[in-house]
């Protein structure tokens, strides 16, 4: 997969996840926690991730500090926490609730600003290119 797909899927999953949090979070946390409730989709959300991952990581592994490398690195950790995810999604899902605490409306501040980034590594790539 190249590397300008990779960034618009993450950027775009980012977004719909992060934008609900930081406007509803109430009722975005009573949705995330149906979808916690239900270890197969857990898992099944995991592996799909993976395979996105593992899919940029086929066409070039190599990681740098240019916007290409960075966006590796970021396929690298997507499949290191999706082979995790999928054996354990309960632990990641406790320990994402460690991390982030009641107050989730900056968690989705954070995503936002990945999706934005995302986008802009896309745009910076897509000229590049």
């Amino acid at each position: 997969m190249d590397l300008v797909t990779f960034c618009l899927i993450v950027a775009v999953w980012e977004l719909a996840i992060g934008i609900p949090i930081l406007i509803y979070p109430d009722r975005a946390e009573k949705w995330m926690q149906s979808v916690r409730d239900q270890e197969l989709v857990m898992r099944l959300i995991g592996c799909l991730w993976l395979t996105v991952g593992v899919l940029v990581l086929f066409e070039d592994a190599s990681v740098g500090i240019d916007v290409a490398g960075l966006v590796r690195l970021m396929a690298w950790a997507t499949v290191i926490k999706c082979v995790l995810f999928c054996w354990w999604p309960m632990s990641i899902m406790d320990m994402r609730q460690k991390i982030y605490g009641g107050n989730k409306w900056w968690a989705g501040a954070l995503m936002c600003i990945v999706g934005g980034l995302m986008v802009a590594a896309a745009l910076h790539l897509r000229e590049i290119a």
